[in-house]
């Protein structure tokens, strides 16, 4: 008995539930059915665009005033912001120039578009502007150095031994022809190490703007990593052309920072340093100048800076 009382229990409660969710779908399809205005957003996607051309703005969007039914209108609702969007076909925009830059069409082919888009009638669809514009540029393009960007730090002595290089060592940028024009070189994305000791090989993802097109977004890069010394030579300093003057002192002490596997090849012919006269008359000293240093080696000091003189008859 109790048994039948449970069965009939749930029976009731099945067709209450039953008949909640009937009656629901009858409000739903008797609101689907009614006639609705609404504006919504579209973006624009330009498609068919002139192989010499590049639109510059194929980010566009225009809003829309639709007097529709519910169920036309769950086509936009149903799908994600991102596709919410219509192409335009420049092929049938019948544009025209009004500028160097600007051109444009009518809305009408927008509206059509969109109707389409939402299975709806083309007398369903207001565009707010009548003219739609957009900004096309000729295309163009030049290979352009890649640049590395690197931050390392380096264990004590370590440090990076020429420039870091990429391959490719070019790239091919592709843009309006003012942007490609402006363009001198492309970096990359930076490359982050801690303690480094030794050389590094890896790839990098080219950090182009936005504005242009490149045919290879990665390369790789090479750094080149030595251990470093600090040493000194002492050498003479010269004194320009037939000047008649005795220096005190007459030789300069170099301290430099070199790569080890530089060590051997650097001694004093490596580096000149020459006395400035052209304040001869007016000062007491001198300044000495290194006029001449090796590319792969970084000055610590020259002393002294000033010498003392003696003009000789």
């Amino acid at each position: 008995m109790a048994k039948d009382e449970q069965s009939y229990g749930l029976r009731r409660f099945s067709g209450m539930v039953v008949f909640i969710l009937i009656a629901g779908l009858l409000w739903l399809i008797i609101k689907l059915s009614d006639t609705y205005t609404v504006t919504v957003p579209f973006a624009i996607h330009y498609v068919d665009i002139p192989a010499s051309q590049l639109v510059l703005d194929n980010d566009q969007e225009v809003n829309a005033t639709v007097t529709t039914t519910g169920f036309k209108l769950l086509n936009y609702y149903f799908k994600t912001p991102k596709n919410r969007f219509v192409e335009i076909s420049l092929k049938d925009a019948k544009y025209k120039k009004n500028d160097d830059r600007t051109y444009s069409y009518s809305s009408r082919i927008i509206a059509e578009t969109i109707a389409e888009f939402l299975a709806s009638n083309v007398g369903d669809i207001q565009i707010t502007e009548d003219v739609q514009y957009f900004n096309m540029s000729r295309l163009a393009w030049k290979k352009v150095k890649i640049v590395p960007e690197t931050s390392f730090s380096f264990e004590r002595q370590y440090n990076y031994y020429g420039e870091p290089t990429s391959t490719p060592d070019s790239i091919v940028i592709y843009g309006a022809v003012d942007d490609v024009n402006m363009t001198k070189e492309v970096r990359t994305k930076v490359i982050t190490r801690k303690n480094v000791n030794q050389n590094v090989v890896t790839w990098a993802k080219i950090d182009l703007d936005d504005k242009l097109r490149a045919d290879i977004d990665e390369v790789e890069v090479s750094v080149n990593v030595e251990k470093y010394t600090e040493s000194e030579v002492v050498i003479p300093i010269e004194i320009p052309g037939d000047t008649k003057i005795h220096l005190y002192p007459n030789k300069a002490s170099v301290r430099y920072i070199v790569a080890m596997k530089d060590y051997a090849i650097i001694n004093n012919l490596s580096f000149k340093a020459i006395v400035d006269t052209s304040d001869m008359f007016f000062n007491e000293v001198l300044p000495v100048n290194l006029v001449l240093s090796p590319n792969n080696t970084q000055i610590i000091s020259i002393n002294p800076k000033e010498v003392e003189y003696i003009i000789v008859q």
